[in-house]
Order: C-alpha cells, then sequence, then structure tokens
C-alpha cells in the first residue's frame, strides 16, 4: 500500500494503465524497442491494494496516458474509473487516446463515468480513413467515429489534438471544421522539431516531413481554438501557478516539471518516475537517464536522497542540468499546463 508519508504535493498522478496499442505510428518510442515490449497491465485489484483511503482522498487529477500504451486498451480502465470515482467524486480523469476500435457500447459506458470535470483528447491527424492512417498506422476510422458519436452530448470536455504533418497541413482548417460539427469543445494542434529538419535524413516527398512554418523551434509548441465556448477548468492548475509564482526566481525559465507541481508518473510496470519522459528514456535506453533510479514503492520513492534533491530544486524554481537540457517543457506555459 502506498503512503503519501511526507505530505509531498501529489494531487496529479500521471498513470500508464498498460502498454498496450493497436497503431504502429512511425518514430513512436514503440517503435525504437529493439527487443519489443512486454505486454503489461495495472488492474482494478492492483489499485485497490495499493492505494489507501486517504492516498485516495488526496488525489485532485489522474492522466491516463502512457509513453508506450493507450488507455482504452486497458482491460480494467473503466472499472478503474468507477472505483476512483466512487471514492472520491471531486477527481478529475484526463484520458489521451487514438480512438480504434472500441465499440458503441462501450464509449456509451465510458461516458456514464465521466462528468463536466473530465477531459478526454482524441489524438487525430486526418478527416477520414486514408489520411489519418498515414501517421496513425492502423487506425480504424469507422470506430473512432462511433467513439466520436457516442460523446456529442458528454459532459466532458473533448479535443481533438493533431500533430502537423507534409500531408494534413493544407487541411487544418478542414479538420477543424470537422471537429467543430463533432461538438469537440476544443481544437489543439501540435508542432513537433521530431518530424522537421532537425531530427534526421528523411525522403524528399516524406508525407511526414512538415514545412518549415509547422517545424516547431523546441521539441514542439502547441495552439489551441476553442469552439464550443465550453471551458475546462484544470483541478490542479491553481496549485501549479501558486507554486511557481511563489518561487524566488519565478521569472526565470525553468522546467514545469511533475516534482512539485504534479506529482508522478507511474507506468504500466508500476513503477515510479518523475515524469513520463524520464520514464521513457531511461526504459528505453538506460543510458540516457541513468541518474534517476525507478523504484517499486513510493515511499521508496520519497526516500530516496536524490528524489529529495529534485524536489528541493523544483521548489527554489531550479532544476538540475539534465532537465533544462532534455525536457520538453523548459519553459512555464499555462497553455502545456492543463493541455494534459
Amino acid at each position: 500500500m502506498f503512503e503519501n508519508i511526507h505530505n509531498w504535493p501529489l494531487e496529479h498522478w500521471h498513470i500508464e494503465l498498460c502498454s498496450k496499442c493497436s497503431l504502429r505510428c512511425p518514430r513512436c518510442s514503440r517503435q525504437e524497442v529493439p527487443e519489443g515490449l512486454t505486454n503489461k497491465d495495472l488492474s482494478l485489484e492492483w489499485f485497490k491494494k495499493n492505494f489507501s483511503g486517504k492516498l485516495l482522498s488526496e488525489v485532485k487529477k489522474l492522466t491516463f496516458c502512457g509513453d508506450d500504451g493507450d488507455p482504452i486498451y486497458a482491460k480494467d480502465l473503466l472499472k478503474i474509473l468507477a472505483w476512483f470515482r466512487e471514492n472520491n467524486k471531486d477527481v478529475q480523469f484526463v484520458i489521451v487516446t487514438n480512438g480504434s476500435y472500441k465499440t458503441k457500447s462501450w464509449w456509451e459506458k465510458l461516458d456514464s463515468i465521466l462528468d463536466e470535470k473530465d477531459h478526454i483528447h482524441f489524438s487525430l491527424d486526418g478527416w477520414d480513413q486514408e489520411s489519418n492512417n498515414i501517421y496513425r498506422v492502423n487506425c480504424n476510422w469507422n470506430s473512432i467515429l462511433l467513439g466520436i458519436y457516442a460523446l456529442r452530448e458528454s459532459k466532458a470536455y473533448k479535443t481533438w489534438a493533431a500533430i502537423a504533418f507534409k500531408f494534413n497541413e493544407d487541411r487544418l482548417d478542414v479538420m477543424r471544421e470537422i471537429a467543430k460539427k463533432h461538438n469537440f469543445d476544443n481544437f489543439q494542434l501540435t508542432l513537433s522539431s521530431k518530424f522537421g529538419k532537425n531530427y534526421g535524413t528523411y525522403p524528399k516527398n516524406d508525407p511526414l516531413q512538415p514545412s518549415d512554418k509547422f517545424i516547431a523551434s523546441g521539441r514542439f509548441t502547441r495552439t489551441t481554438t476553442e469552439l464550443s465556448g465550453k471551458k475546462w477548468q484544470d483541478n490542479c492548475i491553481d496549485i501549479f501557478t501558486e507554486r511557481f509564482y511563489n518561487t524566488s526566481n519565478a521569472s526565470s525559465i525553468i522546467p514545469l516539471c511533475m516534482i512539485g507541481n504534479k506529482g508522478l508518473y507511474m507506468n504500466a510496470e508500476g513503477k515510479f518516475y518523475p515524469c513520463c519522459w524520464t520514464a521513457l528514456r531511461y526504459g528505453h535506453n538506460k543510458n540516457v537517464f541513468d541518474y534517476i533510479q525507478p523504484k517499486q514503492t513510493l515511499g521508496e520513492v520519497l526516500d530516496d536522497p536524490l528524489w529529495k534533491k529534485l524536489f528541493g530544486d523544483m521548489k527554489n524554481g531550479t532544476a538540475p542540468r539534465e532537465c533544462g537540457e532534455k525536457c520538453s517543457a523548459k519553459k512555464w506555459s499555462l497553455e502545456h499546463a492543463t493541455s494534459w
């Protein structure tokens, strides 16, 4: 059983429920694991065993999104959501998914659990099967539409989240209008350097290689367009803002780090990391981020001297050199904080 023995700010848990995904997106971290991935799945019983009543009541926000897995393929997702809400009616859910291969009845069951506090992201880069499949390889547009239709009148806040590529950069307005037509509340566009000229050498006509104006100057940038007038209030954003502006050097550039600002990232193996980025790099390449050691229990994590130092650095508005050099959230960004 986990215990928040130090009263550290664990209002936000970022959880990878499973390591399973139905897609084969090019340049996804899943494709970069030479030995392949072992399917892992966190069960409802695992959560019941490890979350104490006090810790459960302290949780303000749960983000279900992983480095390797999509939460809708976790076998107990609906049961886990219902259990959390039954035991903490104020908890907020954020679900990030590609949306493929679920039935209408499954989406309706999900919607029956969600309320106006919750936020669901559909990661869609096209406008039909052919276009969306260019990057979201092996997607199923018809099943995606089943989810979109089932959630048309949902109380939850809905985001259509797209990445800019060569194949869609001239159709972004079309995608935005389709999102509005289907009652999405927000259209989010991500510009990524991962598919830009600085990332590597690709074929001249690579459909994933966007024009220069659609390449991020950093690792990525995000812009949003409100579509419905509905507003979504992040349960933790006031906490983030207060902590940030109360630091001694709040005007400096610091990572928007989970340590001291959000909480913890937990992968599908039940291991803890400061954030999903460190989990990705450490889990897939132990030589890249080996200064973070994954732990099996929350008590071990919070008692680790290095973890305490990282937390203290963030609380003081500073951060380790590795974070400043490698983290995608180098600058404080309210928009980035509320997007996931």
